[in-house]
């Protein structure tokens, strides 16, 4: 299931970098980034909030999760059993856990736990689970180390294309700044501002961050974003069939075992 989260704590530090220096020039900025003159980062507490599911605003990470356990409700709810409990399994985070908890209790009712109609399974992100794992990421050794086509070439592949559109759009703000103090801003600044365009509407609903960047700005930073995701875990990483073949390999075992096994399952 998707999850509306807040910034990692890689992104948000490069978030906050960004502003740190920008404020840190101490002249009132124009253009673009006028906003900024009276706009306060989406989080006043950063150890509590990064990297944790989202509470506020019309697409915060627990509505949208509890939503859609009542959709699922209304369309599938036949099929699950009355005369078992059904199996949710979650990867052992705190963000994932939660989601997992609010899904359920659109699903079922908020008394899902006490009245016994679902089994909630945590399991562990540690690296000695090799196969028996939700998170293949955190336990298959060759896509952790080879820094060639494992899990790091998603990163290089985009380091690559945003030397490729970002540096006008760097250009372009700077000129409407007339700022000399600012000295410029680098690909990774740049890809950060669009980076709390999400961030922030998420959070807040709307960003003034979306408005600094034109249409074909827009297509660049998704296309980026394929990149990471293709090279990263997707078709162009050569680790990707090996991982995704325990979802695989456990939904055939499923189908194989047959309705003994149970009639719904849930992986989140």
């Amino acid at each position: 299931m998707r999850q509306d989260i807040q910034p990692d704590l890689q992104e948000a530090v490069g978030h906050l970098a960004l502003l740190d220096r920008i404020y840190k020039t101490g002249l009132p900025l124009n253009g673009s980034l006028s906003f900024l003159n009276n706009w306060t980062y989406i989080s006043s507490n950063p150890e509590r909030d990064f990297e944790q599911l989202t509470t506020t605003g019309p697409y915060a990470g627990t509505r949208q999760a509890f939503e859609t356990g009542v959709r699922f409700a209304a369309r599938y709810g036949h099929l699950i059993p009355s005369n078992a409990k059904t199996k949710l399994w979650a990867s052992d985070s705190e963000r994932v856990i939660e989601t997992a908890q609010h899904f359920a209790s659109g699903l079922f009712g908020s008394d899902w736990e006490k009245v016994g109609r679902a089994i909630l399974e945590i399991i562990p992100e540690t690296f000695d689970r090799r196969a028996d794992t939700l998170t293949p990421g955190d336990t298959c050794l060759k896509y952790i180390v080879d820094e060639d086509r494992g899990h790091d070439n998603g990163i290089k592949m985009l380091t690559l294309f945003q030397q490729a559109y970002i540096p006008a759009i760097a250009e372009r703000l700077l000129v409407e700044e007339d700022n000399r103090e600012l000295e410029g801003f680098t690909d990774w600044e740049v890809f950060s501002m669009q980076e709390m365009c999400g961030f922030e509407t998420t959070v807040r609903g709307s960003s003034p961050w979306c408005d600094v960047f034109t249409r074909e700005d827009w297509k660049n930073f998704e296309y980026g974003r394929d990149l990471v995701h293709y090279y990263r875990g997707g078709p162009g990483n050569p680790y990707a069939g090996a991982m995704g073949w325990l979802w695989l390999n456990a939904t055939t075992n499923l189908l194989r075992e047959g309705p003994k096994a149970g009639s719904m399952f849930f992986s989140l």
